[in-house]
This record gives structure tokens, C-alpha cells and sequence, in this order.
């Protein structure tokens, strides 16, 4: 990212939650319906520790992966 560059902020969150959606469609991929459970327990894990953007992170993913798991949209949620 160049420093007089305004939209590189942009970029730099857009391909953050990128990584994460990947790390939650991953974690689908090889636990299935346990991934959201295994998320949580990382996070959990490293809510103790000095990384709190670490347990942030993780956060995001057990959410995402919720997200992905979810059976259906609900109530006035589109779907593409």
C-alpha cells in the first residue's frame, strides 16, 4: 500500500475479509458442522493471551462460518 494512496485502505480490509472467509469455508470444508465449534474454541483459547487482534480474528471466522452454515437466510435477507 503506497502512502498517498486513498483507496489502499480499501484494498487492505477487502482482502482481510477475503482471508477470512476463506479461513471459515476451509474450516467448513474439513469439519463440517463442527467448524463453528472449533472457531469458538480458538478464539476462546486466545481471549488469555496478550494477541487480542488474534481473538479478534478468530471471532470473525466463528461468525463467518456460522454464516455458512446457516440453513436458510433469514427474514428480510436477499439472496444473489
Amino acid at each position: 500500500m503506497e502512502p498517498n494512496d486513498p483507496g489502499g485502505i480499501y484494498r487492505v480490509m477487502m482482502t482481510n475479509e477475503r482471508k477470512i472467509w476463506e479461513a471459515a469455508l476451509l474450516l467448513v470444508r474439513r469439519h463440517g458442522n463442527d467448524a463453528v465449534a472449533i472457531a469458538e474454541r480458538e478464539a476462546e483459547r486466545l481471549r488469555g493471551e496478550d494477541d487480542e487482534l488474534t481473538c479478534v480474528v478468530w471471532c470473525w471466522i466463528a461468525r463467518s462460518t456460522a454464516e455458512l452454515l446457516r440453513p436458510s437466510p433469514e427474514g428480510s435477507e436477499r439472496i444473489h
